[in-house]
């Protein structure tokens, strides 16, 4: 499957999909570390039901998956989109670019009215609007890359808070 032709879904109850996601990040990813974080945040309250997400395959099993939870920019409420992940032989097909667009569409669907910060491929996601932070004041808690520490108004009505940035508990920041 290429481009637009990818369905995508939110990661359903149970252990198929849980599973399924967890296989997805550890293929995604060098160590196991996203995937145990992705297993952390299910654990944590700032989880948010019905935004993880995963796009299916011509098989309907899941080939990538992105996760949108819970985090702080000073004292507003934001969102984080991590991690991202793709299966290696989905990887380069559309894949990761749907299940992204999806689950920012499900946070506008159920009534996010925030930004939402990214630490990532700094030619990868300004695709789907996300512009350097630095330049509305918002820092990560951490030292990153400038241009790898972005930010997207999740609509044209959203003011982008300044401030730092505070994930949730199993981030470790």
């Amino acid at each position: 499957m290429t481009g637009d032709t990818w369905r995508t879904r939110p990661e359903g109850p149970g252990d198929v999909d849980a599973e399924a996601v967890r296989r997805i990040n550890v293929a995604a990813f060098p160590t196991a570390g996203e995937a145990d974080l992705v297993d952390a945040l299910r654990r944590d309250p700032w989880w948010l039901d019905g935004l993880s997400h995963v796009a299916l395959g011509g098989d309907g099993t899941p080939v990538s998956h992105a996760l949108l939870t819970r985090c702080l920019i000073g004292r507003a409420e934001a969102l984080c989109l991590a991690p991202v992940a793709v299966l290696p032989d989905a990887q380069r097909r559309g894949a990761g670019s749907a299940v992204v667009r999806a689950v920012l569409e499900a946070a506008r669907v159920r009534g996010e009215r925030c930004a939402i910060v990214v630490l990532g491929d700094a030619a990868y996601y300004p695709r789907f609007g996300f512009r350097r932070a630095s330049v509305h004041g918002v820092l990560p808690p951490m030292d990153v890359p400038d241009e790898a520490f972005m930010v997207l108004p999740l609509s044209d009505a959203v003011r982008v808070p300044s401030g730092v940035v505070r994930y949730a508990a199993p981030f470790g920041l």
